[in-house]
């Protein structure tokens, strides 16, 4: 993490981009993307309101990603686009608000922006103090890491580059995801033999469904359904994405898709009514900071009591895959093993 200069004082934006917004947002380092308004250096999000001749804008209730003047507001919300996802979101029998989100109600009223500033506020003994415990805790937790890097004769298919030319193919995620099966094939949750079938049932693969968490475009699930025969397919993404893998999938007839657009951390496994009494897997390739700990929440049974088993009919998990990424967006009101530390 970057400190802040000995003076207190941050060195200033560096000018944009020629026809971009001169808006710079300081979390993510750059200016916004979007395009000017005539006449204008900012675009309509953020053009100053002496410069408006219009009132205070304010983040709209029902996606905060965007803003609208405050004399428009009630408006807007009647016919903001997002309105209707949100109230068929709210319908569905698997949304449950705030299920994963974890226990811990520690910090959950501190900003993001207060504890950079806490951070700031240390003295260098201080600082230096607290990257020795980070480096510490990092060194004690490393030992029993250990890179694997596996890829199994059953993938040859796509690492020789052997697929639908319409899916799109590169080679680093290939690789990537080829050896996550690997691996999954290595800690015995897929059977060596490929995509082989026996009497009805794919005899490479131990559970009758597998669920991706942050799918985006759903490739690692396409890789298994290839090389190893997997016929129920769930991926959970809250992001709308092109050049999906479910057109592909959804033509090959032996497979059953289903998409869920919504968020890991609102996610009641119990209200899929496809996975009621499945053996399934649950696998994810870029699970962003909490994402990784709302994935293992969502998957725990401990997360559902017995009269919803009884109900809706026990799932059972039958193995964990999952890749973590952008560690510096985890937070401590998410972290799964909270007990640990009683």
């Amino acid at each position: 993490m970057g400190r802040a200069p000995a003076n207190g004082k941050r060195s200033p934006p560096p000018p944009p981009p020629p026809g971009r917004c001169h808006f710079w947002l300081p979390n993510k380092r750059r200016h916004c993307a979007n395009s000017p308004l005539p006449s204008s250096q900012y675009c309509g999000n953020h053009l100053p309101e002496s410069a408006s001749g219009a009132g205070r804008r304010v983040p709209c209730p029902v996606d905060p990603s965007h803003t609208v003047l405050e004399e428009n507001l009630e408006e807007h919300v009647g016919k903001c686009p997002l309105k209707k996802q949100v109230a068929a979101l709210a319908a569905q029998p698997y949304y449950s608000k705030g299920i994963n989100s974890g226990g811990s109600e520690a910090g959950r009223g501190i900003t993001s922006a207060e504890k950079r500033a806490a951070v700031y506020r240390l003295t260098d003994d201080e600082f230096r103090g607290l990257l020795g415990k980070i480096r510490s805790v990092h060194a004690a937790a490393a030992v029993a890491m250990r890179e694997s890097y596996l890829i199994t004769d059953a993938c040859d298919k796509w690492m020789s580059g052997q697929v639908d030319r319409k899916v799109p193919y590169q080679e680093k995620h290939v690789a990537q995801q080829a050896s996550i099966v690997g691996n999954m094939e290595a800690f015995g949750l897929l059977r060596k033999g490929g995509a082989d079938v026996v009497g009805g049932e794919n005899v490479a693969v131990s559970a009758q469904a597998v669920m991706e968490f942050g799918a985006g475009r759903g490739y690692l699930t396409q890789v298994l359904v290839d090389c190893y025969g997997i016929r129920n397919v769930f991926l959970v993404e809250r992001r709308s994405y092109k050049l999906k893998a479910d057109r592909s999938l959804r033509q090959n007839e032996d497979v059953t898709l289903e998409r869920l657009r919504i968020d890991i951390e609102d996610l009641n496994l119990h209200g899929i009514e496809a996975l009621r009494g499945l053996k399934y897997l649950a696998i994810g390739k870029h699970l962003c900071g909490p994402a990784t700990d709302m994935t293992m929440t969502c998957c725990l049974p401990e997360q559902y009591d017995q009269t919803e088993e009884r109900v809706h009919g026990k799932h059972s998990l039958q193995g964990l895959a999952l890749a973590t990424c952008c560690h510096h967006l985890c937070q401590w009101k998410h972290y799964i093993n909270l007990s640990s530390q009683d």
